[in-house]
């Protein structure tokens, strides 16, 4: 997404952007939103049954990633969806983007044997 996907919005043609950018966003909420609500819940729930710092960590990186994705994913979105593909709009989504990947990052990393 954040190397591929996003940079790429530029190159779309300007008169199919907004056609193209409501079936991107569609098809991605399909994917993401489930992922994202699952994580959340799975954070919650690891959190109340295991309440160790640990669990509070994961949870409140999760909490941040939903943080993120509303504060400047979104908005950025529906700009995007409603103006069109704006060069400043599309490189803050990418610049902004680097925050969740960051965050996913770090959430994965608790998955790895060494964590």
């Amino acid at each position: 997404m954040q190397t591929v996907v996003y940079p790429s919005f530029q190159h779309v043609d300007k008169a199919a952007f907004k056609s193209w950018h409501a079936t991107y966003t569609q098809r991605m909420g399909y994917i993401a939103a489930p992922l994202m609500i699952a994580q959340l819940a799975l954070a919650i729930l690891q959190t109340y049954k295991h309440p160790q710092p640990l669990s509070f960590t994961y949870l409140a990186l999760v909490a941040l990633t939903w943080l993120a994705t509303f504060a400047f994913s979104v908005p950025l979105h529906q700009k995007l969806q409603t103006n069109g593909p704006h060069p400043q709009s599309i490189s803050k989504l990418v610049s902004t983007n680097w925050i969740r990947t960051a965050l996913w990052s770090l959430i994965a990393l608790r998955h790895l044997p060494f964590a």
